[in-house]
């Protein structure tokens, strides 16, 4: 989780807290909260919800915040309540990372930077198979 904290950390979705952290130009770090985690389950009477609703659409202080509030960091740092990986856009075979553009409208002529093209395929396999990312099973 220390590098949801790094300076570099880009949020990819601020309705969901959803971060990426670039790693290299195939290499991507992603995580988001766990909604599988009971304690963020909506409607949910715990500290975790109830810090998701607060910093919900605003993941800078979300982050912010966490460097100055204890039960904010405890979120944070808290891995159960995270679904994280690290995924490499190389793992896949081109037809992989074409179905996995073309899942989400995307073409491979779409993008002029690789790095950019990468992204969205790392992107979407993290949001197709949350299960594979869950630190908490």
């Amino acid at each position: 989780m220390n590098h949801l904290l790094n300076p570099a950390i880009e949020c990819t979705d601020p309705d969901q807290l959803q971060f990426c952290l670039h790693l290299s130009d195939t290499e991507f770090w992603y995580c988001e909260p766990n909604h599988y985690h009971t304690d963020l389950f909506p409607g949910a009477d715990t500290p975790a919800r109830r810090i998701y609703d607060k910093y919900r659409g605003y993941p800078d202080k979300l982050l912010q915040d966490a460097r100055q509030d204890t039960e904010v960091m405890a979120f944070v740092t808290d891995r159960r309540l995270w679904i994280t990986g690290t995924i490499d856009a190389a793992d896949f075979s081109r037809e992989e990372q074409e179905a996995l553009l073309k899942d989400y409208g995307y073409a491979w002529e779409n993008f002029t930077s690789d790095a950019d093209r990468n992204q969205i395929i790392c992107e979407n396999h993290f949001e197709q198979y949350p299960h594979d990312y869950r630190d908490d099973i």
